[in-house]
C-alpha cells in the first residue's frame, strides 16, 4: 500500500499548552485524535471491502499506532496508519492481496484499493473530525489539570 497522509494545520495553540505542562499529555491528546480520524477512514473502508466472505469487513481493517512512536514521547512525528492484519490465527489473510493485488504465474490481478479509495475521497472530512477532537480534548485536559 502507498502512504498517503493528512497534514493539519491550525492545532498549535490548543497543543502548545499541553505539550508545555507534559510531552506526554500532548502527545496522547495528539495520538487520540489522529485515531479518530483513522478510525473513520477505517469505516468506510470496512463498508467498502469485497464481501465475499464478511469476514474482511468484520476482522480485517484494524487502526495502528506508530510503531516508531509505541510507549515513548515523540520528537518529532506521531503517526496512526491503517492496516489489513491478523491478530487471530482465524482472522482473513487475503485482506492484502484484495486491497493490493496479486500475481498468478504470469497473470497480474489487480488490487481493489479500497482502503486508498476511502482515504481519498473523505480525507477532508477525516481531518475535520481530527481537528475537532484534538480541540475537544484539549480543552477537558485544560479543565482536569487546570492549565
Amino acid at each position: 500500500m502507498a502512504e498517503k497522509s493528512i497534514s493539519v494545520h491550525g492545532l498549535s495553540e490548543a497543543t502548545k499548552a499541553i505539550y508545555a505542562y507534559s510531552q506526554q499529555l500532548g502527545d496522547r491528546v495528539v495520538r487520540g485524535s489522529l485515531r479518530v480520524g483513522a478510525n473513520y477512514i477505517a469505516r468506510i473502508a470496512r463498508a467498502s471491502a469485497p464481501v465475499k466472505t464478511s469476514a474482511l469487513k468484520r476482522r480485517g481493517i484494524i487502526v495502528r499506532n506508530s510503531k516508531i512512536h509505541r510507549g515513548k514521547s515523540s520528537k518529532d512525528m506521531i503517526g496512526v496508519y491503517l492496516t489489513i492484519a491478523r491478530k487471530k490465527k482465524d482472522d482473513p489473510y487475503y485482506g492484502k492481496f484484495q486491497e493490493a493485488g496479486w500475481r498468478a504465474g504470469k497473470r497480474v490481478m489487480p488490487g481493489k484499493l479500497f482502503i486508498d479509495k476511502a482515504f481519498e475521497q473523505n480525507k477532508e472530512k477525516a481531518a475535520e473530525a481530527i481537528q475537532q477532537s484534538a480541540i475537544a480534548a484539549s480543552e477537558v485536559l485544560k479543565r482536569k489539570v487546570g492549565l
